[in-house]
C-alpha cells in the first residue's frame, strides 16, 4: 500500500529480455499497488534482437544449465526446456542436456512465458500494461516524467527504466560515403530483409568478424546460400568455439590482481600456460575468472581500461565470447570448402557498377590493395556503444536536455551502482534507470544473461523500496 493509496507507475521502455524480466521480476514480488507499462516498438515482447531472429540455426552462445532468467533458480530455463523438448519437433534436439545450446527461438518463447506466468500470479493490484509503441522523449519533473511515444500519445511514470539493449553499427568510416545509399549495402545486419533479395550463387561481403557475422554467415547457409562470402575485420579474428572443459580453480584474487593492463594480461598468460601444462584447457582459465571480471575491471585506472580497450579487447572478445560447437561446425565447413574467405584488414573504398560493387582492402600491415567484387555488402560490425552518436530521437531528447552522459571510456551511460543515471552534472536520477549494454563503462561484462538477469533482479529490488511506502 502507498502512502496515498494511489497506485505507483514504472514505464519500462523496451521489451526485449532485459525489459521482460525486470517487469518480470515487479509482477512477483510487488506488494503495493502498482502499474508496470512495458513499451516495446516490435510486434512481440521478450525477444529482442537477439530472440526475435527467424533462423533455427541461431543457436544460444551459452549452455541450457547456464540461460535460466532467474539467479536464484539457475535451472529454470534447462526445466522448462524439458518440458517442451517433446513438441518442437525438429526445431530441437530429441533430448536436451545441461550442455546443449538451444535456438534462440526457443528461448525467446522461454521469456514470454516467464513474463505471462509472472503477470498471471501477480496480486490483483499489480498489473502490467504491455504497450506497442515507440518512446521518443522523456520530460522529467518534480512527481515524475512524461514519456512521449510516436504516435503523439502520452504516459505518465514515477519511474522509468531504460531497457534499450544494443544498438546498430555504425557505418565504417571511409573517405566517400556515398555507397553507404546504395541498395547494395545494408546497415542493419538484424534487418529482417538483410539477407533477402540474394541470388544464392552471387558473393556476399560481411564487415567484421565477430558473432553477428556468423550469425548472418550460418543464416546464409541455411537458405541456400552457394556464392563466396567474404568477411573483412581489422584483425581477421573468429570467435572461440565452446569446449566442455574441467573446471579451474580460481588463481587471482580481487585484492592481489595487478592494477596494470599489461601485467594483468602477463599474468593471465602464464596461467594458461601452466594450466595446459596440467591438462586444462585454456577456456576454463578464463572462465575461472568470469566471477570476479566486473571488480577486476572497476579496479582498473581510468587510463589503463582505456589501454585495454586499444590492445586488448578484440583477443578479449574472441576468447570470450564463444559461438556454440554447432555453429562453429558450420564456419568451418565454410572455411574449409572456401566459400567463406576471411580477410584482415581495412576498406578503403567502393566501386559500385550495375551488376555489382568492387570493394578495395588494404591488407593489415601492408599498403598491399586488395579488391573483391560483391552483389552485396552487409554491416555485421557488432553494436555502436557510444551514445554520443546515436541519432534515435530519445536518445537525442535525452542527451540534448542533459539527463544522460556517456561515460569516460563513451561505451555506454555514466550510471550509479543502483542502475540510475547521471545526468550532465553528475547528479544521480531519482527517475531515470538502465541495465545492460549502456552500464558497460561501469561493469565491462553486461551484455549476458548471467549478468543482465542479476541486474534484473537487483533494479526491480531497487525500484520497490526507492519510495517511502507504508
Amino acid at each position: 500500500m502507498t502512502k496515498n493509496n494511489l497506485p505507483i507507475s514504472i514505464a519500462i521502455i523496451g521489451g526485449g529480455f532485459s525489459g521482460s524480466i525486470v517487469a518480470a521480476h515487479l509482477l512477483i514480488n510487488a506488494t503495493f499497488p502498482l502499474n508496470i507499462k512495458l513499451i516495446e516498438r516490435r510486434p512481440t515482447f521478450g525477444r529482442g534482437v537477439a530472440y526475435g531472429t527467424k533462423y533455427g540455426c541461431h543457436l544460444l552462445n551459452v549452455p541450457a544449465a547456464k540461460m535460466s532468467a532467474f539467479p536464484d533458480d539457475p535451472e529454470h530455463f534447462l526445466r522448462w526446456v524439458q518440458k517442451e523438448e517433446q513438441s518442437r519437433g525438429n526445431l530441437m534436439p530429441s533430448v536436451v542436456k545441461p550442455d546443449t545450446f538451444v535456438p534462440r527461438k526457443i528461448y525467446g518463447e522461454y521469456v514470454q512465458a516467464v513474463l505471462d506466468e509472472a503477470e498471471a500470479a501477480a496480486k490483483e493490484n499489480v498489473q502490467l500494461e504491455r504497450i506497442k509503441n515507440e518512446a521518443v522523449s522523456i520530460s522529467p519533473d518534480a512527481n515524475g516524467a512524461t514519456v512521449s511515444l510516436s504516435t503523439g500519445q502520452t504516459l505518465r511514470a514515477d519511474k522509468i527504466v531504460l531497457a534499450l539493449g544494443n544498438f546498430p553499427p555504425t557505418d565504417p568510416a571511409i573517405q566517400d560515403k556515398s555507397f553507404y545509399t546504395s541498395l547494395r549495402y545494408v546497415s542493419y545486419p538484424w534487418s529482417p530483409h538483410a539477407l533477402s533479395d540474394i541470388d544464392p550463387n552471387d558473393a556476399v561481403l560481411l564487415i567484421g568478424s565477430g558473432l553477428t557475422m556468423l550469425d548472418l554467415a550460418v543464416a546464409l547457409k541455411e537458405q541456400g546460400h552457394a556464392g563466396a562470402i567474404h568477411v573483412v575485420s581489422r584483425h581477421g579474428l573468429l570467435p572461440y568455439p565452446h569446449k566442455f572443459t574441467t573446471p579451474y580453480p580460481a588463481f587471482l584474487s580481487v585484492e592481489g590482481a595487478p592494477k596494470a593492463i599489461r601485467s594483468l594480461v602477463r599474468l593471465v598468460r602464464e596461467e594458461v600456460k601452466n594450466a595446459i601444462a596440467r591438462g586444462y584447457d585454456w577456456r576454463a582459465v578464463l572462465d575461472s575468472l568470469r566471477p570476479i571480471t566486473q571488480q577486476l575491471w572497476q579496479q582498473l585506472p581510468l587510463e589503463e581500461q582505456r589501454r585495454f580497450l586499444r590492445h586488448v579487447r578484440i583477443y578479449w572478445e574472441v576468447h570470450r565470447h564463444r559461438v556454440s560447437p554447432g555453429v562453429a561446425d558450420i564456419v568451418a565447413e565454410m572455411l574449409h570448402s572456401e566459400q567463406m574467405v576471411v580477410h584482415a584488414g581495412r576498406i578503403q573504398a567502393y566501386d559500385e557498377d550495375d551488376e555489382a560493387v568492387d570493394v578495395a582492402i588494404r591488407k593489415r600491415h601492408t599498403t598491399d590493395i586488395e579488391v573483391v567484387r560483391v552483389a552485396r555488402v552487409i554491416n555485421s560490425t557488432g553494436t555502436e556503444c557510444d551514445y554520443r552518436k546515436f541519432g534515435h530521437p530519445l536518445i537525442q531528447n535525452l542527451r540534448s536536455h542533459g539527463f544522460i552522459r556517456s561515460d569516460a571510456l563513451a561505451i555506454g551511460l555514466d550510471v550509479s551502482p543502483n542502475g540510475a543515471l547521471l545526468d550532465v552534472d553528475g547528479v544521480v536520477s531519482q527517475i531515470l534507470y538502465t541495465l545492460g549494454p549502456p552500464r558497460q563503462g561501469r561493469l565491462w561484462e553486461t551484455t549476458a544473461v548471467p549478468e543482465i538477469r542479476v541486474q534484473a533482479q537487483e533494479l526491480a529490488q531497487e525500484l520497490l523500496r526507492s519510495r517511502n511506502y507504508s
